[in-house]
Order: C-alpha cells, then sequence, then structure tokens
C-alpha cells in the first residue's frame, strides 16, 4: 500500500469520489489536520508535491493557477445542440446550437459567451415557423388519480362553465353598469365615468387584492409577493419587499385580502385599480372622498357589481341576445347525454336564478330567441338547483330548499325535503332553488352514498372546487378557460425556455466555481503551512473575475426569464407561474383539482369510464441528478478522480 496525502480536501469528497467505484482506499488524519489517503499500491495513485498542490476544489482547467502556468478560468458544460420543439412532434429534428467555445479564459467576458448562447436560440427560434409547435389540443390534466368508473354523479356550475361568456362584450357590462351605479348611489365624482373603459387584458386569475393597502399582489405558491401594483401603478421592489417582506402565510387569509379566483372578479380588480389611483390623485379635488379609505373603495367596487348581476343591468341584456355575450361551444350537449346514458345521475347547481337559467341553458341548447325557449333541456338533467349560493351551499346545513315551478317560475316550500321519499320529490319536479349539500346529497341516494362518488365541474377556485373538496369530499374538475392560451405559448416559446434552462445551468456552475474559489481562500487562512500561501493573490484575482462573470449570467438569465413571461402576460406573466416556481394559483389547482382542462365539453373527447392518472410527483431528491448540489458535489468529486488518474500516469513517487 502507498500512502498519498490530499491537503484541503474535505472528508465527503472523498468518500464521494470512492462511491464511484474506482478508489480503494482508507483514510486517516495528519498531525496537521490534512486528510490522508491509503490507497492501493497497485493503482499507482498519488499526488505529488513536486508541482505544488493540486486541489480538488478546483476545476482541472483551472489547476495550472498552482501550478505556475497560464490562468484558465472554468468551462462551464454548454450544451452542444438544442433539441427542437418539433421533436415533440414526432419529426425527430434536431436544431444544433452553434458552438460557442466552451473554455472560459480568465479575462475573457462572460457576456460574450452569453451573448452567443442568447443568438444561437433566436436563431434557431427563426427558423421555426408557427406550423412547427403543436397547439393545446383539449388535454384534461389530472392531480389527483380519478377512476370515473366509482363516479355516480357528476355536477356541473352554469356560468363560466358550462356557458363561456365573451369577456369583451359580458364583462364590459358589469363595469359600465358599475361605475353608473358608483355615481348615482354611492357618491363617487361623475368624473369616474371618463376613466378608461374596461379592459380584459390587465388583470389575470389568480391575483389578490390587498383590500387595505388598495394593492394588487400576485404570490409564488409560498405566498411570497413577487408582483404588486399600487391603483394602476407598479411598486418599485424595495417598496414591495418593505410592504410584504416579513408577513407570514397566515395574514393572507385574513379579511384584507380578496381572491381574484373566478373571471367575475376580473372586473372588480380593473375598478378597485382605476378608483385607487383617482382618489389618490383627487383627494384635494372632491373632499367627499377624504371618506373612501381603500377597504371602503372596494366595498363599494363589490356592492356596485353584485347589485348589476341582481337587478338586470347584466342578466337582462344577456337575455336579450345571448350569442352577442356566451361563447358557441358545441359538443356540450352531447357530453351531458352521454353521461346520462351511462347510468350517471346529472345535475346543475348554479347560483344564477330561474329565468335567467333557463335562457342560458336554451341558448347552449340551440334555443337563442325567446319566442323559441324550452323546457326540453331540463331532460339533460337529474336535479337542477338555482339560486345555490355556493359556497353557503356547500358549508351551511340549515339553509331552506324551496320547489321552482318551470312554467311560471313560481317557488314554493319543501318543509319535507329531507323526509319524502326521493322518488316523490323528483316526481313533482326537479327544479329547485337554495337548499344545501344534504338535499342535493337525499335526492341522489339512490346512486351516491358518499361525497367521493360525486364529481364537481366548475371553474369558481373557492365556491366550485376548494370547498366542495374540503368540506364534501367531493371530487372535483376545474375548467380554466385561459388554460389554451398559456399552454400555446409555453409551446411557442420553447426555444426561449430551453435557453433560460441552459443559463440557468451555466449560472448554477458559474456560483459553484465562485464558491470553491472562496473555499479555497478560507482553508488557506491562519494555516501557516498551507502549500497555496504564495498563490492567493492569483486566487482572488480569478475570484473576482468569476464573480464579475457570474453578475453577467444573472442579469442574462434573469431578462431573458423576464422577456418569456412577458409573452404571456406584459406585466403578471404566466398565470401558473411566479419566476419558475409555481404561482400561488397554480399550488391551489394542484392541490383541489382532481382535474382541470380549458372547457366543459372537452370531458366529452374521452368516454365516461376514463381512467385519469396523474403523473409521478417529483422533488428535488426525486430530481437528484438535476440538483444543483449534486452537480456541485460531482464536479468536485470528478476532480478529485482526475488527480488521481493523472497522479497514476505521471508513476511512482520519488
Amino acid at each position: 500500500m502507498r500512502r498519498v496525502e490530499v491537503l484541503h480536501c474535505t472528508l465527503p469528497l472523498l468518500l464521494l469520489a470512492a462511491s464511484l467505484g474506482r478508489i480503494p482506499f482508507s483514510l486517516g488524519f495528519s498531525a496537521g489536520g490534512s486528510a490522508t489517503m491509503v490507497g492501493s499500491a497497485s493503482r499507482g495513485m498519488r499526488i505529488a508535491a513536486r508541482r505544488g498542490l493540486a486541489s480538488p476544489f478546483l476545476p482541472r482547467q483551472s489547476r495550472s493557477i498552482i501550478f505556475g502556468h497560464s490562468m484558465v478560468g472554468y468551462a462551464p458544460r454548454l450544451p452542444p445542440m438544442s433539441r427542437s420543439l418539433s421533436d415533440d412532434l414526432g419529426r425527430r429534428r434536431w436544431t444544433p446550437w452553434p458552438n460557442p467555445k466552451t473554455s472560459m479564459k480568465a479575462g475573457d467576458s462572460t457576456q460574450v459567451e452569453t451573448s452567443q448562447l442568447l443568438r444561437a436560440g433566436t436563431e434557431a427560434a427563426e427558423d421555426s415557423s408557427l406550423e412547427d409547435y403543436q397547439k393545446y389540443q383539449g388535454e384534461i390534466f389530472c392531480n389527483r388519480a380519478l377512476n370515473m368508473k366509482r363516479i355516480r354523479a357528476v355536477g356541473f356550475d352554469m356560468d363560466y362553465t358550462l356557458a363561456q361568456y365573451i369577456p369583451e362584450t359580458f364583462e364590459i357590462l358589469a363595469h359600465r353598469g358599475a361605475m353608473q351605479k358608483l355615481v348615482n348611489h354611492m357618491d363617487y365624482p361623475a368624473e369616474i365615468l371618463d376613466l378608461p373603459d374596461y379592459d380584459p387584458t390587465v388583470y389575470q386569475r389568480g391575483l389578490m387584492i390587498d383590500k387595505h393597502r388598495g394593492n394588487v399582489i400576485k404570490m409564488d405558491r409560498h405566498m411570497y409577493v413577487k408582483v404588486a401594483f399600487h391603483g394602476t401603478q407598479p411598486m418599485p421592489k424595495e417598496e414591495r419587499v418593505k410592504v410584504y417582506g416579513q408577513m407570514k402565510q397566515k395574514d393572507f387569509s385574513s379579511g384584507a385580502y380578496a381572491n381574484i379566483d373566478t373571471l367575475f372578479s376580473l372586473p372588480d380588480a380593473f375598478m378597485f385599480s382605476q378608483l385607487v389611483t383617482f382618489v389618490d390623485k383627487n383627494l384635494d379635488k372632491y373632499p367627499q372622498l377624504r371618506n373612501k379609505p381603500y377597504e371602503q373603495i372596494y366595498k363599494d367596487v363589490r356592492r356596485s357589481v353584485d347589485l348589476c348581476h341582481r337587478d338586470g343591468v347584466i342578466k337582462d341584456r344577456v337575455s336579450e341576445d345571448p350569442g352577442k355575450y356566451i361563447e358557441s361551444e358545441p359538443g356540450i350537449v352531447d357530453l351531458l347525454k352521454r353521461l346520462k346514458l351511462s347510468g350517471r345521475k346529472v345535475f346543475l347547481l348554479t347560483n344564477s336564478l330561474w329565468d335567467y337559467t333557463n335562457t342560458v341553458m336554451n341558448h347552449i341548447c340551440g334555443n337563442s330567441r325567446k319566442e323559441d325557449l324550452t323546457l326540453d333541456w331540463l331532460d339533460l338533467f337529474d336535479v337542477v338547483i338555482v339560486g345555490a349560493c355556493k359556497p353557503a351551499f356547500l358549508e351551511d346545513p340549515n339553509l331552506a330548499l324551496f320547489r321552482v315551478h318551470p312554467e311560471d317560475g313560481r317557488l314554493s316550500n319543501m318543509d319535507n325535503a329531507l323526509f319524502d321519499p326521493p322518488s316523490k320529490s323528483l316526481a313533482e319536479g326537479k327544479v329547485f332553488q337554495g337548499g344545501n349539500w344534504n338535499h342535493l346529497h337525499y335526492l341522489m341516494q339512490d346512486v351516491v352514498s358518499s361525497g367521493e362518488q360525486i364529481m364537481y365541474v366548475g371553474d369558481h377556485m373557492f365556491s366550485d372546487v376548494i370547498r366542495g373538496k374540503r368540506s364534501l369530499g367531493w371530487r372535483t374538475a376545474l375548467v380554466v378557460p385561459e388554460l389554451a392560451a398559456e399552454v400555446d405559448v409555453s409551446l411557442r416559446e420553447a426555444v426561449r425556455g430551453k435557453r433560460i434552462a441552459d443559463l440557468r445551468e451555466l449560472r448554477d456552475e458559474l456560483d459553484e466555481w465562485v464558491d470553491r474559489l472562496s473555499l479555497l481562500l478560507v482553508s488557506c487562512q491562519n494555516d501557516e503551512a498551507c502549500s497555496l500561501t504564495a498563490k492567493v493573490d492569483q486566487i482572488e484575482e480569478e475570484l473576482t473575475k468569476a464573480q464579475q462573470e457570474l453578475k453577467a449570467v444573472t442579469v442574462a438569465f434573469s431578462e431573458e426569464l423576464r422577456t418569456y413571461h412577458q409573452s404571456f402576460h406584459p406585466v403578471w406573466g404566466q398565470m401558473f407561474k411566479v419566476g419558475y416556481q409555481n404561482s400561488r394559483f397554480a399550488q391551489q389547482v394542484e392541490n383541489y383539482a382532481c382535474l382541470y382542462t380549458s372547457k366543459v365539453s372537452n370531458l366529452g373527447l374521452v368516454s365516461p369510464e376514463m381512467h385519469f392518472r396523474t403523473q409521478n410527483d417529483l422533488m428535488p431528491h426525486d430530481q437528484l441528478e438535476d440538483t444543483p448540489i449534486r452537480r456541485v458535489l460531482r464536479t468536485r468529486a470528478d476532480n478529485v478522480l482526475s488527480q488521481f488518474e493523472e497522479a497514476e500516469a505521471d508513476g511512482p513517487a520519488t
């Protein structure tokens, strides 16, 4: 056996190198505290001190720092080629990157390296026509395995679920009507009517309204605020961090915050932001606004919008011309018929009242004119509950149920709703108003014995999905109309996404290189016996340059990531992401929606007996080879191995 001394090499690194199966050794420690490796003499392994120390903390290319040759910096691993998006289409076409020089010498500008990387990706993107990427095809995504054979009843919300409204025509009714009510009934100056008209593209679902501070914010899945606007003005990062940096997750669950978790809430956010900015600028001009703190502004907005939904400002207009406000979605009627033929109960559970529900469902079935309205659509459902007042319907067991008489809309009491046999109640009519989940379960008790046997399809994250799943154990399907555009943009921007991944890996490797240099300097502090003392100045110079290179790559990465997100939305970015982490909205979708898709009719693309299965859940340790710390350890272990191989090639020690 030959004794081989490896100075300043940590025990974990030696063990990691040995775990690769090529270095049999035992360890001891010298009097100076250095690790001592006793390896097999037949391997001829040694690290000689005759040329200076080749530290295992340095990449192989940089050992010339120690040997006294010309300095060579870290050589990051850039991919030799980028996978073309068309490969996902089965064409197996690969678009090579231009091969920039991968050995980064000290003094070389990382910006050149980065610019080559960016230019290469841009050229690849320009070579790909729009036909080269596949668009969203109505896929249904699964978060929790769902075997439809176990589902005995399927329920649907109506608004923004069965009926997809056109934002440019429908939501503008709420905005204009509510603004008029603010002036007529809530003491706001008439000048607010001159503010810009509603723009459905300004906000997105998943944001939150800070009613106390007059802000609209976007959070990641850890509930950290990453983007914030005060009124219509962006908040600088320093102010955002000062306001929200120390807040806890539970703080955002208080009544001081409102979720924008349905498309119905987008006009609320738009009006609230407009009014916050208007009030900030006009307190002196309009003294009555001094009695309008931000919380009161939000209450006024909500009240005015609710009044528009109740007094006919919105729904009367929709009833006059449903086709102007509701998107056409073929396939819904066939889906409902197929579900009934499969032997399942099908129910409609909506907060809309009977008259409006009747108009909208007739339109969905192809009868848009008032004179053509019929009750034939009721044949698609076993139970219809209107005016449900969700989420209270899913939580309060004391709400009373009423019978609706479809011919004239009259209501009658159902004092024995939970006592009369369901067959008797349904024989007299299947349309009801109000009530609670107990009534629904009771009416379907011949096939439903537990909440797990019900799947409810809706668009409202809280009222349709979270409450149903948490309170009743219902299986849930979330309708996310924005999903189609989100997927299309991500596919179209796949080349940029790959470029971002490459920049991130380059940043991580430069960060690791800086860490190694820093660790090397620390190891020589207060150690007079350190063999690198004479090289400290050179190492410090290399560290400074590496830090500059890291900063340049970090800036390039941030800019590229910002550009990527702006392709989804110029302000709020990708709805399901914040940076490269899931957004709070995405986390809610993952936690509470068993299934999610862009529209209800997508469910008709598969059999009612479909078994939806999830993909594997992956935590960082499940993706071991891709974790930054694994790359760090692997790189350092590779350096230990390469030194032993060099030592073996150099022959026996003298």
